[in-house]
């Protein structure tokens, strides 16, 4: 398996008040290394407030690093370098209704990528947005629609979408799964692992969730007050002895979820 994606000792810190040169620094993300291959996918687990989604922000480009590197493809991305990581490293966000613009088309949202990093012509922004919504289970007809008319389930598919429209080797998830039912989640899930499949996309997906993990990741990295405790092949990790917070972490979330079927099946 070829290696798409090489973290390097990246940092995230932020300072109290910017406009207060002696305020004290929190820090978010401490030195963090690891890898992802092509058609890999990496969970990223912790406890509310460890991390998860800075550094997926960090790598997706939403938040600039403090120190460290982030290497495509064996080339090293820069802050100021939009455009490659653009094209190469889209974002999937926990809110799809927060995500989508209210006012504006689901043709029109879709087509914003290809109008700033592609020169295709309207009519060919057309048609490559219409085959996006095809490929995501949606219609042709939803090119017209606006978010109020879409149900949790297909504005999450339109989110998926967005960020498969200009073929990027990786998708950041950060909880993209959360806010929907089982069954829908379900639906999601399976869609997202046809187009790895089909595209072969990597995927970092920030999740609470052992039992997803279980089904969609090959490795497993956990982060606690910033730190990184621990990456692994996801069986490894799973089926072995731990330390304690880490043991401590997927037994509560496991039980959570158990104790949440209970609940629904009453």
């Amino acid at each position: 398996m070829s290696q798409v994606l090489e973290v390097k000792n990246l940092t995230k810190t932020f300072r109290g008040r910017r406009d207060w040169p002696w305020s004290p620094k929190s820090v978010a993300v401490e030195p963090i290394s690891f890898t992802l291959g092509a058609g890999e996918t990496l969970a990223i687990m912790g406890e509310t407030g460890s991390g998860k989604s800075t550094l997926a922000k960090l790598v997706a480009g939403v938040e600039s690093a403090s120190g460290g590197a982030i290497y495509l493809n064996g080339q090293k991305l820069y802050d100021n370098n939009t455009k490659q990581r653009c094209q190469n490293i889209r974002m999937i966000f926990q809110d799809s209704e927060k995500s989508l613009n209210s006012q504006r088309t689901i043709g029109q949202q879709l087509e914003e990528p290809l109008l700033f990093n592609t020169k295709m012509n309207p009519e060919q922004r057309y048609h490559s947005v219409v085959q996006v919504l095809r490929k995501v289970g949606l219609l042709s007809e939803h090119y017209e629609f606006y978010p109020h008319m879409l149900s949790t389930g297909q504005k999450q598919r339109v989110a998926i979408a967005r960020a498969i429209t200009l073929e990027p080797q990786i998708i950041v998830a950060d909880e993209a799964l959360v806010a929907l039912d089982p069954s829908v989640r379900a639906q999601i899930i399976n869609l997202m692992l046809d187009l790895q499949q089909e595209m072969g996309i990597s995927y970092i997906f920030v999740t609470h969730s052992p039992q997803i993990v279980k089904h969609i990741a090959d490795k497993i990295l956990i982060l606690y007050r910033g730190k990184m405790i621990s990456f692994e092949q996801t069986e490894l990790l799973l089926n072995k002895s731990q330390e304690p917070y880490v043991e401590q972490l997927l037994h509560e979330h496991l039980s959570t979820e158990h104790s949440n079927k209970k609940r629904q099946k009453r």
